[in-house]
């Protein structure tokens, strides 16, 4: 169903949401899996502006030099260097990121600053938790035990 902040109404969608709503229609009234994917819809879009929030604090203490790009003193990425794992593609190009221009970085949540572990796990985990847990009604996992409870903290 897609976890980004996508429009979730484009057609590329609308055959996957109304197959998924029908699922629902066998037991369920018809509301209800209209209901539960607008939740989803909306737990999804409230993940995904945490996690831009996450990453723009990340980038604004990089770029304030309050925040190592790569420790050292861990093992360099794919590439052989100690890139800012968070510059990826053309999104933070340029020296102030770390590496050359046009190189990116590799979203990593080892070998990396505390900063930058953050980042994945928002992403990588707790926003995949409530997708997750919104895509199949564990409303535990999708807020308080690992989701936005993870995100929020």
């Amino acid at each position: 169903m897609g976890m980004s902040n996508a429009d979730r109404g484009a057609p590329l969608w609308k055959e996957k949401r109304d197959t998924w709503a029908s699922v629902c229609d066998d037991c369920h009234s018809p509301r209800f899996a209209k209901e539960n994917l607008q939740a989803m819809d909306e737990a999804c879009k409230d993940a995904g502006l945490k996690y831009t929030e996450t990453f723009k604090v990340a980038e604004n203490l990089m770029l304030d030099g309050m925040g190592e790009p790569m420790p050292k003193d861990l093992a360099p990425d794919w590439s052989g260097q100690h890139i800012w794992s968070l510059k990826i593609g053309a999104y933070h190009d340029g020296p102030k990121y770390g590496g050359k221009k046009g190189e990116s970085g590799e979203f990593r949540m080892s070998n990396c600053s505390d900063m930058e572990r953050v980042c994945f796990e928002s992403v990588g985990y707790w926003m995949t938790y409530i997708f997750k847990g919104m895509a199949h009604g564990s409303w535990n996992d999708a807020t308080y035990c690992d989701g936005s409870f993870g995100m929020d903290r």
